[in-house]
């Protein structure tokens, strides 16, 4: 060997092996402490209504929208809070169906706006029946199965009760 090398193997040994003896140990003689100071602030800008969006609403997310598309992506918002609150559910025939009715003003909101969202569904399936040549009861068991998947854990949902789907219960859909 060249005298040249000689160092070089003599610090790559030592870096290998010097320290293979020395115990090392990490672990603490008690658990570690963290401190978390944590503020909430909650606000209800209208407490009026609580979760549910102002009937006012309605005429500002549907207004000026020519197709169903457009008009359903505007009311998405409001069709979400009225599933996460029990209020509405996916029926087996790919149609929202009111399944806890509101009183007052709200109710009546509920209704228009389940109305509208069944309207524009309706006209997309039988778009989707012309297209496909196919009849409009077979769109709707499809998407009634398509809703029914995309639906949320806790929302309600019309499923059917036997193999030949001749008849139908609501659940909670689970997670």
């Amino acid at each position: 060997m060249k005298k040249t090398n000689l160092p070089f193997l003599f610090c790559a040994a030592f870096f290998l092996f010097g320290c293979k003896n020395v115990p090392v140990d990490l672990t603490t003689s008690s658990p570690l402490k963290v401190d978390i100071d944590m503020r909430l602030d909650v606000y209800n800008h209208n407490p009026t209504t609580n979760t549910n969006p102002s009937p006012e609403k309605k005429t500002e997310s549907t207004a000026g929208s020519s197709s169903p598309e457009a008009r359903r992506r505007n009311r998405l918002a409001d069709i979400q809070t009225m599933k996460n609150n029990r209020i509405v559910g996916e029926g087996h025939d790919g149609l929202l169906a009111i399944r806890n009715d509101v009183p007052g003003e709200y109710g009546e909101y509920v209704h228009e706006v389940v109305r509208e969202e069944n309207n524009d569904r309706t006209e997309q399936m039988k778009q989707l029946a012309e297209e496909q040549k196919v009849s409009l009861a077979d769109i709707q068991k499809k998407q009634g199965e398509l809703w029914r998947d995309r639906a949320f854990k806790g929302e309600l949902i019309e499923v059917p009760v036997d193999k030949n789907a001749s008849s139908y219960k609501w659940i909670q859909k689970g997670g």
